[in-house]
């Protein structure tokens, strides 16, 4: 029976340990970064083409552009975004610019293939910030072959992709570059 005290005491304090406060807590002691949720691909179109019908609705009633209640911040190089960017998106460059504009709208990162993006958010997210990652990033909006603009609003089928490795639908022409 006494070995059985320990063993008790051992499994509570690991239940205690692993419950979500106390991983917050530990969190916040080692330096751990805020968790940041994912955004879909399917989500992220849901939430430009409402914006979209939005603003259409507002031009047909004469009424000013609706603002929308997120941005869609491009965290890649000027290299990269100079090539093409997922319509309504803003640069990096752009929001940092004007961080205090957004500062009340739901962030939504992407760069890639995700992983700038979610640094970048997670650094976002330590300031506070309602931030969302776009993790499959330009790569997975062109494989499910949703439409691209260059910075200025012009259709564009140009996507950077750093390397041949990464595969791009037939329509898209692939700049390396």
């Amino acid at each position: 029976m006494l070995h059985a005290i320990p063993r008790v005491v051992f499994f509570l304090g690991l239940l205690i340990a692993y419950s979500p406060l106390a991983q917050a807590q530990l969190g916040n002691l080692f330096g751990s970064a805020p968790k940041v949720d994912i955004l879909s691909t399917t989500d992220l179109k849901a939430m430009l083409d409402m914006q979209k019908q939005k603003e259409e609705t507002a031009a047909s009633q004469g009424q000013g552009k609706p603002n929308a209640d997120f941005v869609l911040v491009d965290v890649r190089s000027d290299a990269e975004v100079n090539i093409s960017v997922i319509p309504g998106a803003i640069t990096k460059a752009e929001y940092e610019k004007s961080k205090d504009k957004y500062k009340d709208k739901q962030i939504i990162c992407y760069c890639t293939v995700g992983g700038r993006s979610t640094k970048y958010s997670t650094e976002l997210a330590k300031e506070g910030l309602k931030v969302l990652n776009y993790k499959g990033s330009i790569l997975d909006w062109v494989n499910s072959e949703l439409p691209l603009v260059t910075l200025d609003g012009k259709p564009t089928n140009r996507v950077h992709i750093y390397a041949d490795r990464y595969k791009i639908p037939a329509k898209y022409e692939a700049v390396t570059e």
